[in-house]
C-alpha cells in the first residue's frame, strides 16, 4: 500500500532540505512511498527550494494552499489532493522522526487499524528541548479534553498521525484552518469510532526558521474547536 507523507510548509525554507532527506534516506527501499508538500503561502524562499527537492526527489510533488493561510488550511487543501492509500501528516520543520513515520505506516497494516497517534507523552516516547511553557500548557491542555472527552490518549493537539483513506474520508469535513486541526481530527476519529493504534513518539525542538505556534494566544480556538466537537459527538 502507498503511503504519502503531507507536509504543510511556510517559511520552511532553512528546515526542509533537511527534513526531505532525512524521510528519503531512511523511507527509500523500505516502503512504496511518495511525499507532498504544500506551501502555504510562504513569504521566504520556501517554493524555490520545494522546486529544487522535486527535480532531485522524484517522489516529491508540491502545491500551492489554494485556501486561506494556516497549517490547518495547508492541510486540509493537502488532503484534497494527496495521492495513495495511507497518509501521515509531520511537520516541515524536521521535530518528527523518520522512523515514527514507518512504525506508524507498518502498524497501521499489520494491525489492521484505520489510524494511528502518536504520542510524545507515554512509556518509550522521548522529546528534546520543548519549550517549558508550552510543556506545562500542552499537559494541562490535553489532559483537560483526555477527562472530558473520555478518550484513553494524551496527545491529542499533536498532528503527527496516520490515516488510512477511509479514515480520512469518515473524519470529514474539517473546519480548522490552525494549529487545532490535530486536535480536531483526533477528536472526530474517536467519535466516529475508527480503529485507533497509539504509538510512542519522538520529537524534538525545530533548530531552523521560526515555530508558527502560539499556544497562549490560541487557546481560545483550541477550545472552541474542543467545545464544537464533543457537542457534534454528543
Amino acid at each position: 500500500m502507498e503511503l504519502c507523507i503531507l507536509i504543510p510548509a511556510k517559511n520552511e525554507a532553512g528546515s526542509l532540505p533537511s527534513t526531505i532527506s532525512n524521510i528519503y534516506e531512511l523511507l527509500n527501499n523500505n516502503i512504496h512511498f511518495n511525499i507532498l508538500v504544500v506551501n502555504d503561502h510562504s513569504e521566504d524562499n520556501t517554493q524555490n527550494i520545494i522546486i529544487e527537492l522535486s527535480e532531485k526527489y522524484k517522489i516529491l510533488s508540491f502545491v500551492n494552499n489554494e485556501f486561506a493561510g494556516g497549517v490547518g488550511s495547508a492541510i486540509k487543501y493537502g488532503l484534497k489532493k494527496w495521492k495513495g492509500d495511507i497518509v501521515t501528516i509531520c511537520m516541515a520543520d524536521n521535530s518528527d522522526s523518520p522512523l515514527d513515520i514507518i512504525q506508524s505506516y507498518k502498524m497501521l497494516i499489520e494491525g489492521n487499524y484505520d489510524c494511528v497517534f502518536g504520542s510524545r507523552f507515554i512509556k518509550g516516547s522521548h522529546i528534546q528541548n520543548y519549550p517549558i511553557l508550552k510543556l506545562i500548557l500542552n499537559r494541562i491542555f490535553n489532559n483537560m479534553v483526555k477527562l472530558i472527552s473520555n478518550y484513553d490518549y494524551n496527545d491529542f493537539t499533536n498532528i503527527f498521525k496516520t490515516y488510512n483513506r477511509t479514515a480520512i474520508n469518515a473524519i470529514g469535513p474539517i473546519e480548522t484552518n490552525g494549529f487545532s486541526i490535530g486536535l480536531e481530527m483526533s477528536l472526530k476519529a474517536f467519535s466516529n469510532k475508527l480503529n485507533i493504534g497509539i504509538i510512542p513518539i519522538s520529537w524534538k525542538q525545530r533548530t531552523a526558521g521560526k515555530s508558527k505556534l502560539k499556544l497562549v494566544m490560541n487557546i481560545n480556538i483550541y477550545m472552541s474547536t474542543l467545545l464544537k466537537c464533543i457537542k457534534n459527538a454528543t
